[in-house]
């Protein structure tokens, strides 16, 4: 059977209509009969760029469509239509995200931090609905962004582009590499310091390391006793609100009891000042006579020649009172324990200070340890005897001696000192320590003068006693202007009595201890 070419046509057109029917369903997701699915409603602010049957996703899955789009009251009432295999948690917001730069919009449902009740069931709404960068907003910042760049640009072709702005920007890049050439110089030639500053630190810091080791015990030693101090204190605190209490108490019992005394009191007061009234009465009679030059005082106020010779003799006691308030008065109270020996240390210094650069310094010192000296007794006999010698009986001899070592208990020492300032950060003493000849030095390495690095040297005992000098190392610092600790290492050349100790004291200035004094200070001239 042969087709002609009407049938052949006929043929091709029905099957093409077909195949265009088919494609048309498929690409536009054209559903057949009745929606399947569960509605859901969606409430938004901004429904741009989202149309009907847009696709709806859940962590990235397509789930459902929007079936409608009507703006209610001032929101947006967006109906989706969700698949009834996918069951999606009620803890969802909304968002509307771009499938591309320039992609079609979709409506996105995301799960929040909250704990979620339950599913999304038909007729379920979700009013949550969080907003993202618009691709308009997003260009019209980039623009904004852009004419802000062109202006900034526009302004350095301004600059530059003029003569002296080319030459201020040649000068400026030659400054600049002057400047960095400087820098490497100096670092070249400073290397080798650097090198040794840095070597230094390493030195100084594994010293410290190894102090802190070494005297571990001693500072838990210090904590353990510290806190038994404040437990103290804890303790003995109420007691002595209590005490203050009963003081108050009898003193207001006291003003009680009298009150008749006051009535006295203020009585007599009245009687003074009567007798003060004709007091100065007299005085205005007197000063009127010295006023008219009558007496003696009146002759010396109203000659010119007395009055010179008064003023500079004031003048003079005015140089001598100023010379005299330059004088300072520090007291100090300190102690020190000894780890090693166990030994109490206790110091009394009164320092004297009549310019910055010198002082004297004047004190006591006291150790429950005693004071150590030694004692060298000959004996002579009139004939031969034997003698012992540590023990051992040694040859006979008609004479030999003894050297024996004693310490006195609690027995006082003396100190007297002159000091001299040098650089105003090293202080030299020298004259009696703890009763014996001796000198020292105070270095002090910061400005303000809160640590102190002390070195005493004293006790030069003569080649017959077997002791070596007394040596003493001591670090000082200030935590106030009245309160210090101190640590360090005392005696360290004699085996029997070193031992490194702590301690700690308070210092004041006391301004009415040269008015105790009088006259018996000297006063500078220069």
């Amino acid at each position: 059977m042969r087709f002609s070419l009407e049938a052949k046509v006929g043929v091709f057109v029905v099957i093409g209509l077909l195949l265009l029917g088919y494609m048309t369903t498929k690409v536009g997701d054209i559903r057949w009969g009745k929606k399947q699915g569960y509605e859901v409603t969606v409430y938004i602010n901004d429904a741009s760029g989202l149309v009907k049957d847009a696709i709806v996703k859940y962590r990235g899955v397509e789930v459902g469509k929007v079936e409608s789009i009507e703006l209610v009251g001032d929101r947006v009432e967006v109906k989706v239509l969700i698949d009834n295999k996918y069951q999606i948690p009620n803890n969802v917001v909304a968002i509307i995200r771009s499938t591309g730069f320039l992609g079609e919009k979709y409506l996105e449902l995301s799960v929040t931090k909250e704990k979620d009740t339950g599913f999304l069931v038909a007729g379920s709404q979700i009013d949550k609905y969080k907003t993202t960068v618009d691709l308009d907003q997003l260009q019209n910042k980039l623009a904004d962004i852009a004419d802000d760049i062109k202006a900034i640009t526009e302004s350095l072709r301004e600059v530059l582009a003029s003569d002296s702005g080319k030459t201020d920007m040649k000068l400026t890049l030659q400054n600049i590499r002057y400047s960095t050439e400087y820098i490497r110089e100096m670092l070249e030639e400073n290397q080798k310091r650097i090198n040794q500053i840095v070597k230094n630190v390493e030195t100084i810091t594994t010293s410290l390391k190894e102090i802190t080791l070494s005297n571990q015990q001693n500072v838990n030693d210090l904590i353990a006793n510290l806190k038994e101090v404040s437990e103290t204190l804890r303790v003995q605190t109420p007691q002595i609100a209590t005490k203050l209490n009963n003081i108050t108490t009898n003193i207001d019992d006291l003003v009680g009891d009298s009150k008749g005394d006051l009535r006295e009191t203020i009585s007599n007061i009245k009687v003074v000042t009567t007798k003060l009234e004709k007091t100065v009465d007299n005085l205005n009679e007197i000063t009127d006579k010295i006023n008219k030059g009558k007496g003696t005082i009146g002759t010396l106020i109203n000659d010119n020649e007395t009055a010179q010779d008064v003023k500079e003799a004031l003048k003079g006691l005015r140089k001598l009172v100023n010379a005299y308030d330059r004088f300072k008065f520090y007291l100090s109270f300190s102690g020190e324990r000894m780890w090693d020996t166990g030994e109490t240390k206790g110091y009394f210094h009164l320092r004297i200070q009549p310019r910055k650069n010198k002082y004297y310094l004047l004190g006591i010192a006291t150790s429950t340890g005693g004071r150590a000296f030694t004692t060298e007794t000959d004996y002579t006999f009139s004939g031969d005897v034997p003698y012992y010698v540590d023990g051992n009986t040694g040859a006979t001899s008609s004479s030999y001696s003894v050297t024996e070592t004693k310490k006195e208990k609690d027995s006082l020492t003396f100190i007297a000192q002159y000091v001299q300032r040098f650089y105003d950060q090293l202080d030299l003493r020298i004259g009696l320590m703890e009763s014996e000849f001796g000198v020292g030095a105070d270095y002090f390495p910061l400005k303000n003068n809160k640590l102190q690095l002390s070195f005493d040297a004293y006790d030069f005992s003569d080649s017959s006693v077997d002791r070596k000098p007394h040596l003493k190392a001591k670090l000082q610092y200030n935590f106030t202007k009245n309160l210090f600790l101190n640590v360090g290492y005392d005696d360290f050349l004699n085996d029997e009595s070193r031992s490194a100790f702590v301690g700690g004291g308070i210092i004041f200035l006391d301004e009415d201890l040269k008015y105790l004094f009088g006259s018996k200070v000297p006063i500078p001239t220069k």
